[in-house]
């Protein structure tokens, strides 16, 4: 299996913060015997993640991402990988119910904001996230398949240990 990392945020892109995440992903693939090709950082821009997932699809079996699962305006990665598969966004009840009650949590309002981070490309198996309030996704089609993280390390961490891992091992 051939993996390529693709990292969105323009905070990575102009060194406000570092990769941390590609770090973490590369260590691991390596243990579970997967080749890494490429790791590609863009900003927050939907035609340059569409054309980074394009080219990295070309060359990969499975494209990680990590970010830009926030629930901001210009947090698309989601809505670019369903646009790439040509997949409708659908909202996930479970996922929804679950980011409302991490809200209740932690004591802050739920905002509409919030609630589009429940929305998944249709067939998306849906990686929950016990650590903050964006799930991530796994969207196969054919002999691909983009797997969605997100991008504070500590949920993209456990997310990946608990639910990528295990996928990518069977």
């Amino acid at each position: 299996m051939i993996a390529e990392i693709l990292s969105v945020g323009t905070e990575l892109l102009m060194g406000q913060i570092a990769n941390t995440d590609a770090q973490y992903i590369s260590r691991r693939l390596s243990e579970l015997g997967v080749t890494l090709y490429r790791h590609t950082t863009v900003g927050d821009n939907p035609a340059r993640v569409k054309e980074a997932l394009a080219e990295a699809l070309s060359r990969s079996d499975i494209v990680i991402t990590t970010g830009g699962l926030g629930p901001t305006e210009d947090d698309l990665t989601k809505e670019m990988v369903g646009e790439y598969f040509g997949l409708e966004m659908r909202l996930d009840e479970k996922s929804l119910r679950a980011i409302e009650e991490y809200m209740n949590r932690i004591g802050r309002a739920m905002t509409e904001n919030n609630r589009k981070q429940a929305y998944f490309p249709e067939n998306a198996i849906i990686m929950e996230n016990l650590c903050g309030t964006a799930p991530g996704c796994i969207v196969e089609s054919g002999e691909k398949a983009v797997a969605v993280l997100p991008g504070p390390p500590h949920e993209m961490k456990d997310m990946f240990d608990r639910q990528l891992a295990p996928y990518l091992a069977r």
